[in-house]
């Protein structure tokens, strides 16, 4: 373990949150709330935590109206608060956003279900503002296999097609819960560079539940054990290579990185941070919270009436850093990297500049 962000003298944090504030800060995957006073939470909390734009999880249905109706809502949600949100179609909106002070929307569905086997459906959800997408969720589907699933045959007929049309229309291709053999053929197949939005290294998983982790395997079977989970969703060193060296990057996550015992979520992730840096190098590494809003909002609601509930039904982090929880926090994410020793503009492109050029390489300017 490197140096705790708790050990940075006065002189550090103002540095680090100078540095936070001036910089291009990019949520590579987060789950949104558009649902009345809930939508309003999301949003304050994203840019009290200066954060410039999340990639949105939305699309998640199995049918393709559905989907696009989501998609449409979200559309009308930022034109009604568009003194504050921006709908990210090309590169510059993220700059845009971050020169006004407002927040930038990227949808990118982290299933391609609702595309119905009709790869026509893109160039629809495209002209909507779909700009990412992942190709499976955990589970098969017409595309290919995901990471829980026994066997994986790699992509299929109509996975080739959607990857090809994907590129043609510059959507920017997830691989985050996909199976090892799915994502070794769209990396081979994609003429553009691929990401990996929110995972961890394989090699560096936890071995024993800690955290949410540990609450999850407690709470549900949904995913069988957490840490057998951990690292189906975490990727081999040779795969994150292989997406570096397309010019893909790769965004580390807190969601699996807290160690078992009485370390801090911010520490535990510079850890998995470093182990990235290791693997693919400073030019391909960023950040995806995988942070729900509907299941935080509702644990917070839970813990404000029944605070004797706290760390017995739900996890909150032991020195009550930002942790799996509000964003508002996120500059401590930054001091975690000015502790680890990361120059500032190494910093930056963590932040959010080596997304900023893959999303240009991907959408264009």
């Amino acid at each position: 373990m490197g140096r705790s962000y708790l050990d940075l003298s006065k002189d550090e944090k103002e540095h680090a949150l100078a540095l936070h504030k001036e910089s291009i800060v990019i949520d590579s995957s987060i789950v949104s709330v558009i649902d009345y006073v809930a939508e309003n939470m999301w949003l304050e909390d994203v840019l009290a935590g200066g954060l410039t734009a999340s990639n949105l999880t939305v699309g998640m249905q199995r049918r393709f109206a559905e989907a696009l109706a989501e998609i449409i809502e979200h559309n009308h949600w930022a034109k009604k608060n568009e003194d504050k949100v921006i709908v990210v179609k090309k590169t510059s909106d993220i700059e845009r956003a971050k020169k006004e002070g407002n927040h930038g929307i990227m949808y990118g569905p982290q299933d391609s279900m609702f595309l119905e086997r009709n790869v026509d459906f893109l160039d629809v959800a495209y002209d909507h503002g779909l700009r990412a997408m992942q190709l499976t969720y955990n589970w098969k589907n017409e595309v290919g296999d995901g990471c829980r699933e026994k066997k994986d045959s790699g992509l299929s007929w109509f996975g080739e097609a959607v990857v090809e049309r994907m590129n043609k229309l510059g959507i920017l291709i997830d691989l985050s819960h996909t199976g090892d053999q799915t994502c070794w053929d769209a990396i081979e197949q994609s003429k553009d560079p691929v990401s990996f939005t929110h995972i961890i290294p394989r090699r560096s998983a936890p071995e024993q539940p800690g955290g949410y982790a540990e609450w999850a395997n407690r709470a549900t079977s949904l995913w069988g054990s957490f840490v057998e989970y951990s690292k189906q969703r975490g990727k081999p060193d040779e795969m994150m290579q292989a997406c570096a060296e397309k010019g893909g990057v790769i965004g580390v996550t807190p969601f699996f990185a807290k160690k078992a015992g009485d370390s801090n979520l911010t520490d535990d992730t510079m850890d998995q941070l470093d182990e990235t840096v290791d693997i693919v190098g400073i030019d391909h590494v960023g950040f995806g919270s995988d942070l729900e809003f509907p299941n935080t909002i509702t644990r917070s609601a839970f813990i404000y009436k029944h605070p004797e509930r706290i760390d017995v039904d739900y996890f909150t982090p032991l020195d009550k850093d930002w942790g799996y929880g509000y964003m508002e926090n996120m500059p401590l994410f930054t001091m975690g990297l000015v502790a680890r020793g990361y120059s500032d503009q190494e910093i930056k492109k963590i932040l959010g500049l080596n997304f900023m050029k893959l999303f240009k390489r991907v959408w264009g300017a």
